[in-house]
Protein backbone atom coordinates (compact mmCIF):
# COMPACT_ATOMS: atom_id res chain seq x y z
CA UNK A 1 0.00 0.00 0.00
CA UNK A 2 1.67 3.16 -1.03
CA UNK A 3 1.55 6.57 0.70
CA UNK A 4 0.99 8.32 -1.86
CA UNK A 5 -1.81 9.92 -2.83
CA UNK A 6 -3.07 9.92 -6.45
CA UNK A 7 -5.22 13.37 -7.00
CA UNK A 8 -6.13 15.37 -9.85
CA UNK A 9 -7.81 18.53 -11.22
CA UNK A 10 -9.84 20.00 -13.11
CA UNK A 11 -9.65 23.11 -13.89
CA UNK A 12 -11.41 25.29 -17.37
CA UNK A 13 -9.63 28.51 -16.12
CA UNK A 14 -6.48 28.48 -18.10
CA UNK A 15 -4.98 31.37 -16.43
CA UNK A 16 -4.84 29.52 -12.80
CA UNK A 17 -3.92 26.45 -14.10
CA UNK A 18 -0.13 26.64 -13.33
CA UNK A 19 -0.73 28.35 -10.24
CA UNK A 20 -3.27 25.54 -8.82
CA UNK A 21 -1.32 22.53 -10.28
CA UNK A 22 1.83 24.26 -8.07
CA UNK A 23 -0.19 24.56 -5.20
CA UNK A 24 -1.23 20.87 -4.78
CA UNK A 25 2.46 19.20 -6.15
CA UNK A 26 3.91 21.67 -3.28
CA UNK A 27 1.97 19.14 -1.25
CA UNK A 28 4.41 16.33 0.06
CA UNK A 29 3.60 12.54 -0.71
CA UNK A 30 0.62 13.71 -3.10
CA UNK A 31 1.18 13.35 -6.60
CA UNK A 32 -0.60 15.20 -9.24
CA UNK A 33 -1.89 12.35 -12.03
CA UNK A 34 -3.36 15.24 -14.55
CA UNK A 35 -4.76 18.45 -14.91
CA UNK A 36 -7.79 18.38 -17.19
CA UNK A 37 -10.08 21.06 -18.36
CA UNK A 38 -12.91 19.76 -20.15
CA UNK A 39 -15.68 16.80 -19.24
CA UNK A 40 -14.01 14.16 -21.66
CA UNK A 41 -10.92 14.60 -20.47
CA UNK A 42 -12.01 14.56 -16.98
CA UNK A 43 -13.57 11.25 -17.52
CA UNK A 44 -11.37 9.03 -19.15
CA UNK A 45 -8.66 10.32 -16.20
CA UNK A 46 -11.66 8.57 -13.95
CA UNK A 47 -12.03 5.88 -16.06
CA UNK A 48 -8.35 4.73 -16.85
CA UNK A 49 -6.03 6.08 -13.55
CA UNK A 50 -6.31 4.95 -9.47
CA UNK A 51 -7.79 8.83 -8.79
CA UNK A 52 -8.43 9.07 -4.81
CA UNK A 53 -9.04 12.64 -5.44
CA UNK A 54 -9.91 15.09 -7.35
CA UNK A 55 -9.71 19.23 -7.26
CA UNK A 56 -12.24 20.84 -8.97
CA UNK A 57 -12.01 24.89 -9.52
CA UNK A 58 -15.36 26.72 -10.12
CA UNK A 59 -14.23 29.49 -12.00
CA UNK A 60 -15.07 30.50 -14.11
CA UNK A 61 -18.53 28.85 -14.85
CA UNK A 62 -19.58 27.69 -10.95
CA UNK A 63 -23.47 26.01 -12.32
CA UNK A 64 -21.61 23.82 -15.44
CA UNK A 65 -18.87 22.62 -12.60
CA UNK A 66 -21.26 21.63 -9.84
CA UNK A 67 -23.34 19.39 -12.33
CA UNK A 68 -19.75 18.19 -13.26
CA UNK A 69 -19.59 17.82 -9.09
CA UNK A 70 -22.84 15.83 -9.02
CA UNK A 71 -22.45 13.33 -12.18
CA UNK A 72 -18.73 12.31 -10.57
CA UNK A 73 -20.52 12.17 -7.18
CA UNK A 74 -23.15 9.79 -8.09
CA UNK A 75 -21.03 7.47 -10.32
CA UNK A 76 -17.66 7.51 -8.22
CA UNK A 77 -18.74 7.17 -4.96
CA UNK A 78 -15.43 6.52 -3.95
CA UNK A 79 -13.71 9.21 -5.16
CA UNK A 80 -13.13 12.21 -2.96
CA UNK A 81 -13.44 15.68 -3.97
CA UNK A 82 -12.17 19.10 -3.08
CA UNK A 83 -13.88 22.56 -4.61
CA UNK A 84 -11.83 25.52 -4.82
CA UNK A 85 -12.89 29.01 -5.85
CA UNK A 86 -12.95 33.19 -5.07
CA UNK A 87 -16.29 32.88 -4.20
CA UNK A 88 -17.05 32.97 -0.36
CA UNK A 89 -20.25 34.06 -0.10
CA UNK A 90 -22.49 30.65 2.25
CA UNK A 91 -24.41 30.05 -0.92
CA UNK A 92 -20.77 29.95 -3.20
CA UNK A 93 -19.42 26.95 -0.06
CA UNK A 94 -22.65 25.08 0.30
CA UNK A 95 -23.91 24.52 -3.72
CA UNK A 96 -20.24 22.38 -4.21
CA UNK A 97 -20.98 20.86 -0.95
CA UNK A 98 -23.75 19.85 -1.50
CA UNK A 99 -23.07 18.51 -5.13
CA UNK A 100 -20.82 15.96 -3.37
CA UNK A 101 -17.80 17.91 -2.48
CA UNK A 102 -15.90 16.77 0.96
CA UNK A 103 -14.21 20.05 1.26
CA UNK A 104 -14.50 24.02 0.63
CA UNK A 105 -11.14 26.03 0.03
CA UNK A 106 -11.19 29.64 -0.95
CA UNK A 107 -8.96 31.48 -2.86
CA UNK A 108 -6.40 32.40 -2.56
CA UNK A 109 -5.15 29.08 -1.77
CA UNK A 110 -3.12 28.95 1.54
CA UNK A 111 -0.48 26.04 1.08
CA UNK A 112 -2.04 25.17 5.34
CA UNK A 113 -5.36 25.66 4.35
CA UNK A 114 -5.09 22.66 1.42
CA UNK A 115 -3.09 20.74 3.11
CA UNK A 116 -5.63 20.65 6.24
CA UNK A 117 -8.83 20.25 3.50
CA UNK A 118 -7.04 17.59 1.96
CA UNK A 119 -5.77 15.64 5.81
CA UNK A 120 -9.74 15.77 6.60
CA UNK A 121 -10.77 14.17 3.63
CA UNK A 122 -8.14 11.26 3.39
CA UNK A 123 -9.19 11.19 7.63
CA UNK A 124 -12.78 10.22 6.75
CA UNK A 125 -12.82 8.79 3.24
CA UNK A 126 -9.90 6.72 3.69
CA UNK A 127 -8.75 5.73 6.83
CA UNK A 128 -9.16 1.91 8.19
CA UNK A 129 -12.65 1.88 10.12
CA UNK A 130 -13.12 -0.34 12.91
CA UNK A 131 -12.51 0.18 16.90
CA UNK A 132 -8.42 -0.28 16.13
CA UNK A 133 -6.45 2.37 17.57
CA UNK A 134 -2.78 3.78 17.62
CA UNK A 135 -1.07 5.99 19.79
CA UNK A 136 2.12 7.62 18.86
CA UNK A 137 4.62 8.67 21.63
CA UNK A 138 7.43 11.09 20.84
CA UNK A 139 9.48 13.26 22.82
CA UNK A 140 9.83 16.88 22.46
CA UNK A 141 13.75 16.81 23.60
CA UNK A 142 15.87 13.95 23.92
CA UNK A 143 15.54 11.90 27.60
CA UNK A 144 12.27 12.76 28.33
CA UNK A 145 11.12 9.23 28.92
CA UNK A 146 9.32 8.56 25.93
CA UNK A 147 10.34 4.91 25.64
CA UNK A 148 9.44 4.16 29.38
CA UNK A 149 5.97 5.85 29.04
CA UNK A 150 5.40 4.10 25.53
CA UNK A 151 6.16 0.58 27.15
CA UNK A 152 4.07 1.08 30.70
CA UNK A 153 1.14 2.93 28.66
CA UNK A 154 0.78 -0.10 26.13
CA UNK A 155 0.62 -2.47 29.07
CA UNK A 156 -1.64 -0.54 30.79
CA UNK A 157 -4.07 -0.61 27.95
CA UNK A 158 -3.84 -4.29 27.69
CA UNK A 159 -4.63 -4.54 31.28
CA UNK A 160 -7.89 -2.57 31.33
CA UNK A 161 -8.88 -4.13 27.86
CA UNK A 162 -7.82 -7.33 28.65
CA UNK A 163 -6.53 -7.61 24.91
CA UNK A 164 -2.97 -7.97 23.98
CA UNK A 165 -1.47 -4.76 22.61
CA UNK A 166 1.24 -4.14 19.81
CA UNK A 167 4.17 -1.83 21.21
CA UNK A 168 6.71 -1.24 17.56
CA UNK A 169 10.35 0.57 18.49
CA UNK A 170 10.30 2.64 15.23
CA UNK A 171 13.70 4.40 17.10
CA UNK A 172 15.35 2.36 13.56
CA UNK A 173 19.16 2.92 15.18
CA UNK A 174 18.61 2.93 18.34
CA UNK A 175 15.43 1.91 20.15
CA UNK A 176 15.82 0.40 23.16
CA UNK A 177 11.93 -1.18 23.68
CA UNK A 178 13.41 -4.59 23.69
CA UNK A 179 15.90 -3.80 26.36
CA UNK A 180 12.85 -2.49 28.93
CA UNK A 181 11.84 -5.72 28.38
CA UNK A 182 14.87 -7.73 28.87
CA UNK A 183 14.53 -9.21 25.41
CA UNK A 184 16.53 -10.57 22.88
CA UNK A 185 14.03 -10.95 20.00
CA UNK A 186 14.43 -13.41 17.06
CA UNK A 187 12.83 -11.00 14.91
CA UNK A 188 12.48 -7.21 13.77
CA UNK A 189 10.78 -4.79 12.08
CA UNK A 190 13.08 -5.13 9.42
CA UNK A 191 12.02 -8.78 9.23
CA UNK A 192 8.23 -7.73 8.58
CA UNK A 193 8.89 -5.19 6.39
CA UNK A 194 11.12 -7.76 4.04
CA UNK A 195 7.83 -9.28 3.54
CA UNK A 196 6.01 -6.67 1.76
CA UNK A 197 2.70 -7.57 0.30
CA UNK A 198 3.10 -11.04 1.87
CA UNK A 199 2.36 -9.81 4.81
CA UNK A 200 -0.58 -10.41 6.53
CA UNK A 201 -1.68 -10.48 10.63
CA UNK A 202 -0.96 -14.74 10.83
CA UNK A 203 2.60 -13.78 9.67
CA UNK A 204 3.53 -10.62 12.36
CA UNK A 205 1.74 -12.92 14.49
CA UNK A 206 4.86 -15.26 14.31
CA UNK A 207 7.20 -11.99 13.93
CA UNK A 208 6.12 -10.32 17.37
CA UNK A 209 8.08 -11.11 20.39
CA UNK A 210 5.55 -11.69 23.33
CA UNK A 211 6.11 -10.15 26.84
CA UNK A 212 5.39 -11.46 30.25
CA UNK A 213 2.45 -9.24 30.51
CA UNK A 214 0.34 -7.96 28.10
CA UNK A 215 2.10 -6.99 25.38
CA UNK A 216 3.54 -8.18 22.14
CA UNK A 217 6.59 -6.44 20.81
CA UNK A 218 7.81 -5.40 17.01
CA UNK A 219 11.46 -4.28 17.81
CA UNK A 220 13.96 -2.05 15.66
CA UNK A 221 16.29 -4.01 13.45
CA UNK A 222 19.15 -5.72 15.38
CA UNK A 223 21.66 -4.01 12.77
CA UNK A 224 21.97 0.13 11.83
CA UNK A 225 22.40 -1.64 8.23
CA UNK A 226 19.13 -2.85 7.79
CA UNK A 227 17.62 0.38 8.45
CA UNK A 228 18.13 1.44 4.86
CA UNK A 229 16.02 -0.80 3.65
CA UNK A 230 12.90 0.38 5.34
CA UNK A 231 11.07 2.59 3.94
CA UNK A 232 7.50 5.06 4.93
CA UNK A 233 5.24 2.83 2.71
CA UNK A 234 6.84 -0.38 4.73
CA UNK A 235 5.96 1.46 7.74
CA UNK A 236 2.42 1.96 6.69
CA UNK A 237 2.03 -1.07 5.69
CA UNK A 238 3.32 -3.51 8.95
CA UNK A 239 1.29 -0.42 11.44
CA UNK A 240 -2.04 -1.01 9.20
CA UNK A 241 -1.91 -4.55 9.08
CA UNK A 242 -1.12 -4.58 13.26
CA UNK A 243 -4.15 -2.65 13.44
CA UNK A 244 -6.07 -5.57 11.78
CA UNK A 245 -5.30 -7.90 14.31
CA UNK A 246 -4.98 -5.97 17.32
CA UNK A 247 -7.21 -3.48 19.09
CA UNK A 248 -4.45 -1.66 20.33
CA UNK A 249 -0.95 -0.23 18.64
CA UNK A 250 1.40 1.60 20.63
CA UNK A 251 4.19 3.54 18.62
CA UNK A 252 7.33 4.89 20.31
CA UNK A 253 8.28 7.52 17.71
CA UNK A 254 11.74 9.32 17.98
CA UNK A 255 11.52 12.68 17.81
CA UNK A 256 13.42 13.35 14.32
CA UNK A 257 10.26 14.40 11.46
CA UNK A 258 11.29 12.56 8.58
CA UNK A 259 8.96 10.39 6.37
CA UNK A 260 9.12 7.04 8.25
CA UNK A 261 7.84 9.16 11.24
CA UNK A 262 5.15 10.31 9.28
CA UNK A 263 4.52 7.06 8.43
CA UNK A 264 3.20 6.03 11.91
CA UNK A 265 1.81 9.88 12.93
CA UNK A 266 -0.22 9.51 10.15
CA UNK A 267 -2.15 6.84 11.34
CA UNK A 268 -2.45 7.67 15.41
CA UNK A 269 -5.96 8.45 16.64
CA UNK A 270 -3.52 10.28 19.81
CA UNK A 271 -0.31 11.74 19.28
CA UNK A 272 1.21 12.28 22.73
CA UNK A 273 4.07 14.68 23.07
CA UNK A 274 6.11 14.21 26.04
CA UNK A 275 8.34 17.18 27.54
CA UNK A 276 9.53 18.01 30.85
CA UNK A 277 9.61 21.28 32.77
CA UNK A 278 13.08 22.95 31.20
CA UNK A 279 12.87 25.71 28.81
CA UNK A 280 14.62 23.88 25.57
CA UNK A 281 11.78 20.90 26.09
CA UNK A 282 8.89 22.86 26.23
CA UNK A 283 10.17 25.14 23.34
CA UNK A 284 10.39 22.68 21.31
CA UNK A 285 6.88 21.02 22.38
CA UNK A 286 5.49 24.08 21.10
CA UNK A 287 7.58 23.83 17.86
CA UNK A 288 6.30 20.16 17.28
CA UNK A 289 2.96 21.29 18.33
CA UNK A 290 2.34 24.05 16.03
CA UNK A 291 4.38 22.20 13.19
CA UNK A 292 1.84 19.15 13.61
CA UNK A 293 -1.05 21.46 13.37
CA UNK A 294 0.04 23.35 10.71
CA UNK A 295 0.86 19.48 8.12
CA UNK A 296 -2.72 18.83 8.79
CA UNK A 297 -2.83 16.74 11.93
CA UNK A 298 -6.08 17.48 14.24
CA UNK A 299 -5.71 19.83 16.98
CA UNK A 300 -7.92 17.39 19.43
CA UNK A 301 -5.44 14.46 17.94
CA UNK A 302 -2.08 16.36 19.97
CA UNK A 303 -1.61 16.22 23.74
CA UNK A 304 0.80 17.06 25.61
CA UNK A 305 2.24 15.02 28.32
CA UNK A 306 5.23 17.12 30.99
CA UNK A 307 7.05 14.22 32.51
CA UNK A 308 9.04 14.54 35.75
CA UNK A 309 6.48 17.53 37.17
CA UNK A 310 7.75 18.23 40.46
CA UNK A 311 11.54 18.25 40.63
CA UNK A 312 13.23 19.78 43.57
CA UNK A 313 14.72 23.61 42.33
CA UNK A 314 12.07 23.47 38.73
CA UNK A 315 11.25 27.35 37.83
CA UNK A 316 8.53 26.43 35.54
CA UNK A 317 5.63 25.15 36.42
CA UNK A 318 2.49 23.67 34.48
CA UNK A 319 0.62 26.61 34.15
CA UNK A 320 3.63 28.09 32.15
CA UNK A 321 3.68 25.09 30.28
CA UNK A 322 -0.14 25.59 29.61
CA UNK A 323 0.41 29.24 28.35
CA UNK A 324 3.19 28.66 26.03
CA UNK A 325 1.16 25.99 24.61
CA UNK A 326 -2.65 27.61 24.37
CA UNK A 327 -3.72 24.24 25.82
CA UNK A 328 -4.27 21.79 29.03
CA UNK A 329 -1.53 18.89 29.61
CA UNK A 330 -3.47 15.62 29.10
CA UNK A 331 -1.58 14.49 31.95
CA UNK A 332 1.10 14.98 34.19
CA UNK A 333 3.37 12.53 35.41
CA UNK A 334 5.42 13.12 38.43
CA UNK A 335 9.25 12.25 39.18
CA UNK A 336 10.60 9.17 40.52
CA UNK A 337 13.84 8.80 38.87
CA UNK A 338 15.11 5.90 41.06
CA UNK A 339 11.74 4.13 40.85
CA UNK A 340 11.99 4.41 36.82
CA UNK A 341 15.71 3.79 36.55
CA UNK A 342 15.70 0.32 38.73
CA UNK A 343 13.18 -0.52 36.27
CA UNK A 344 14.51 -0.05 33.38
CA UNK A 345 17.68 -1.38 34.62
CA UNK A 346 16.04 -4.73 35.59
CA UNK A 347 14.02 -4.71 32.36
CA UNK A 348 10.99 -4.80 34.06
CA UNK A 349 8.66 -2.07 33.14
CA UNK A 350 6.86 0.17 35.52
CA UNK A 351 3.48 -1.72 36.04
CA UNK A 352 4.95 -5.19 35.95
CA UNK A 353 5.83 -7.16 38.64
CA UNK A 354 5.28 -4.33 41.14
CA UNK A 355 1.81 -4.95 43.40
CA UNK A 356 2.75 -1.13 45.07
CA UNK A 357 1.76 1.67 43.87
CA UNK A 358 3.70 3.92 42.20
CA UNK A 359 2.79 7.85 41.41
CA UNK A 360 4.38 7.41 37.81
CA UNK A 361 2.58 3.87 37.16
CA UNK A 362 -0.96 5.19 38.51
CA UNK A 363 -0.76 8.32 36.42
CA UNK A 364 0.27 6.57 33.14
CA UNK A 365 -2.36 4.20 34.18
CA UNK A 366 -5.06 7.44 34.53
CA UNK A 367 -3.40 8.70 30.64
CA UNK A 368 -4.60 4.77 29.52
CA UNK A 369 -7.96 4.37 30.64
CA UNK A 370 -8.48 8.37 29.36
CA UNK A 371 -7.36 6.93 25.80
CA UNK A 372 -9.63 3.66 26.17
CA UNK A 373 -12.22 5.11 27.75
CA UNK A 374 -12.51 8.73 26.60
CA UNK A 375 -12.98 11.83 28.99
CA UNK A 376 -16.64 11.83 30.39
CA UNK A 377 -17.06 14.60 28.07
CA UNK A 378 -16.11 13.53 24.90
CA UNK A 379 -18.84 14.52 22.70
CA UNK A 380 -16.53 14.76 19.43
CA UNK A 381 -18.49 12.44 16.70
CA UNK A 382 -16.87 8.67 16.37
CA UNK A 383 -15.86 9.25 12.29
CA UNK A 384 -13.49 12.35 13.65
CA UNK A 385 -11.50 9.67 16.22
CA UNK A 386 -10.45 7.40 13.70
CA UNK A 387 -7.19 7.93 12.62
CA UNK A 388 -5.04 10.72 10.52
CA UNK A 389 -3.99 10.82 7.36
CA UNK A 390 -1.30 13.35 8.33
CA UNK A 391 0.98 12.64 5.72
CA UNK A 392 -0.60 14.92 3.85
CA UNK A 393 2.11 17.99 4.79
CA UNK A 394 3.12 20.87 3.29
CA UNK A 395 6.63 21.40 1.88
Amino acid sequence: MSNIIQVGLYNAEASSSKELSGQIQSLNLVRLVSQVGNDQDLANLLENSSIQVVFFHLDPDHAKTIDLIENVAQRYPDIAMIALSHESDPEGILAPIRAGCDQFVCEPVEPDDLAAALARVMSKRFQKKGTSRCICVTGASGGAGTTSIASTLAMEIGQLTGKRSVLVDLDLQFGDLAVNFDLDPKYTLHDAVTLGDDLDGSVLENILTPTHCDVSLLPRPNNIEQVEHISPDAIHHVIATLRGSYETVVVDVPRHINPCSFAALGQAEKILVICQLLVPSIRNANRLVESLKKLGVLNERIEVIPNRCGSSGGRITVKDLEALIKRPVYACIPNDYLYVAQSIDFGRPLSSGDKKKNPVREEIRMIAKKLVEGPEDETEPTDQRRGLFGRLLSK
